[in-house]
């Protein structure tokens, strides 16, 4: 995701109020204790997170995002990411998640539907952040409902 200046800049004798955001920064919820924490183990995150390896298959479910999903913790789950993505939402999950894994995007983000487990569709914000070639070695999904 690219941010474009303004079109009105301001006057040369001050600094204008906007701060432009560089593309390597990361956004604040993937601070550097939140990969700490997550390093030690995702199911009992506070945060609901998706860890997905690059073919789309989940590798870990935090306990926060099975119960936005409608999971229990027992509670068998489907583990391929794209069966629970809305038919309207699944090109550009997939397109955006392929260039993560060959083009090596760093980030990307979808107001998407997921299915829950009682087979309702839900809206969603999902932040996702490249993590294939870090030490975390999957491509992280944080969501957040809307």
């Amino acid at each position: 995701m690219t941010t474009h200046a303004s079109p009105v800049s301001a006057p040369a004798s001050r600094p204008s109020s906007r701060s432009t955001a560089k593309e390597d920064t990361p956004p604040p919820i993937f601070s550097d204790s939140f990969w700490k924490r997550f390093r030690k183990g995702v199911s009992d995150f506070p945060v609901p997170v998706i860890a997905l390896d690059d073919t789309g298959t989940i590798q870990a479910l935090s306990l926060a995002a099975r119960r936005m999903l409608g999971y229990r913790g027992h509670d068998e789950i489907e583990p391929y990411f794209f069966t629970h993505v809305h038919g309207q939402n699944m090109h550009r999950v997939m397109r955006d998640l392929a260039h993560m894994v060959n083009a090596h995007t760093r980030r990307a983000s979808w107001l998407v539907r997921l299915q829950t487990q009682a087979g309702r569709w839900r809206w969603f914000r999902v932040e996702a952040v490249n993590r294939l070639r870090a030490l975390e070695q999957c491509i992280v999904l944080r969501m957040r409902s809307v």
